[in-house]
């Protein structure tokens, strides 16, 4: 039964491209892949249900003194197996005299919200990659989405689909990439990438991003955002240098890997005209961001065996008006453009920095251990501040694991890990904090506004931690 879908789905895409391309005398290869991936952990906050109890990716907020956070009454355990994967590779007829290739790959996890919660339609099947490639002796073209072209290094390895997310480890994003080979290591790319998360968009909405409305709109410093629209009318521009050597050995595909990029983009932010009526304006929000990435096989391995082999990698970067890069945790991780003082939609977006390392050791071919470190920082001004008190000001997390590779199929692992960050300001404690992340992202305002005043309500620490872990099974078809 299977050989016989198999063949229809390959008939399904045969077809099309033969009366297209008429005398293509090549044949498409399909190979359907993917895995089967079944987590079961502990958390240490009362998070929730299993996609964002396991998922966790920045802390509720710590008790302050007396008052106290109803998250932190319990921890929680869940199983899941939304990271389950199906992916699908095609091999297709040359073109233009590349050998051309296309994959799509999605897991069952569903979309991320905007609050930062994993899972909402949990079990749904959501794109990751969709993309193409015209592959020449030197020179690469890609077409869809797929991994960002510049900052992202696939030397990391752990258990949690968004371990060291806040640490810019990289993303998927639709985009039309070239990348040069230039002999002796090197190579480059350029191209062009959609400016934001398209998995935040699902429900239409007008806002592509998010920017705070200019100071005079709202009687509560910057809570109104109803009568700002974010959009763009350019692409965000890439481009990546980078040398490779295996001069140094290897350990499995990696070798020796030093790379400087970056990318750089504009949003619009169309606000209402306040002195006419039915009118609007626009201000402008540079985005951008650099990073640089290493992997170094301090021991590599020998004839294909990797017992003993040590390695160490990582990435860091810094940029503005990042959000796009960190699932849409927009308020809460990644900063948003807002208005200066003293001047009516006057933008600006303060830096976040941040990164990732990671040290890796074989105990034998089968049998490692990774250990790893995320951190990010966001450096604001005090009005900003003063608006954000929600704001994670700095993350990190820590984490180890050991994974078994028991043969091709089969893969087990167990893993640990700590995360911290600090907010801007403390949380109110309003009662109505009793779901997830409710206590970071409700109840709040500015003291002396109309939401909370002082000496009217508890409020929460400025700091949290949370602790995770996990075993995770695979099966790998």
């Amino acid at each position: 039964m299977t050989k016989v879908l198999i063949a229809v789905a390959a008939l399904c895409l045969a077809l099309p491209g033969s009366g297209f391309a008429g005398s293509a005398t090549s044949r498409w290869d399909l190979t359907i892949g993917g895995y089967v991936k079944v987590d079961a952990g502990f958390t240490s906050q009362a998070s929730g249900p299993a996609a964002a109890g396991l998922e966790q990716y920045w802390p509720d907020r710590d008790n302050a003194g007396r008052d106290q956070n109803v998250a932190n009454k319990s921890g929680s355990f869940d199983m899941a197996t939304g990271q389950t994967a199906l992916n699908f590779l095609v091999k297709g007829p040359d073109t233009w005299g590349a050998k051309s290739t296309a994959f799509i790959q999605g897991n069952f996890l569903g979309v991320t919200t905007n609050s930062g919660t994993a899972g909402a339609r949990y079990g749904t099947f959501t794109m990751t990659h969709a993309y193409m490639d015209l592959t020449w002796p030197a020179t690469k073209l890609t077409v869809g989405q797929t991994w960002q072209s510049w900052g992202f290094l696939p030397s990391y390895t752990f258990l949690g689909v968004y371990d060291l997310l806040m640490a810019g480890r990289g993303n998927t994003v639709p985009q039309i990439t070239v990348t040069r080979n230039f002999g002796t290591g090197f190579r480059g790319s350029i191209g062009i990438q959609e400016p934001y998360n398209s998995r935040d968009q699902i429900g239409g909405s007008a806002n592509l991003a998010t920017a705070q409305s200019p100071l005079g709109m709202s009687s509560v410093v910057g809570f109104n955002t109803s009568s700002v629209r974010v959009t763009t009318d350019i692409p965000d521009f890439t481009a990546e240098i980078d040398f490779t050597s295996e001069a140094a050995g290897k350990i499995g595909p990696q070798a020796l890997q030093l790379a400087l990029g970056g990318f750089w983009g504009q949003d619009n932010i169309i606000y209402t005209d306040t002195t006419r009526t039915a009118a609007y304006n626009v201000a402008h929000a540079t985005r951008w961001a650099t990073a640089l990435k290493a992997f170094v096989p301090l021991i590599p391995e020998k004839n294909l065996n990797k017992a003993g082999a040590l390695s160490v990698s990582g990435s860091v970067f810094s940029g503005q008006n990042l959000a796009n890069w960190f699932l849409g945790a927009r308020n809460i991780i990644s900063l948003i453009p807002y208005d200066r003082p003293g001047a009516n939609a006057d933008y600006a977006v303060p830096v976040t920095t941040g990164g990732w390392a990671q040290v890796s050791y074989y105990f034998t071919d089968k049998v490692y251990t990774n250990g790893l470190f995320g951190y990010n920082r966001n450096y604001e001004s005090a009005i900003y501040k003063e608006i954000y008190p929600n704001q994670i000001n700095q993350w990190q997390q820590w984490i180890i694991n050991v994974i078994y590779d028991v043969n091709p199929a089969v893969r087990f692992g167990v893993e640990y890990s700590y995360t911290a960050a600090t907010f801007n300001g403390k949380g109110l404690n309003n009662g109505g904090n009793a779901a997830p992340f409710n206590g970071q992202l409700a109840g709040y305002g500015v003291p002396g506004g109309s939401t909370a005043t002082p000496g009217t309500a508890t409020y929460l620490d400025s700091k949290g931690s949370v602790q995770n872990g996990r075993i995770s099974f695979w099966y790998f078809f």
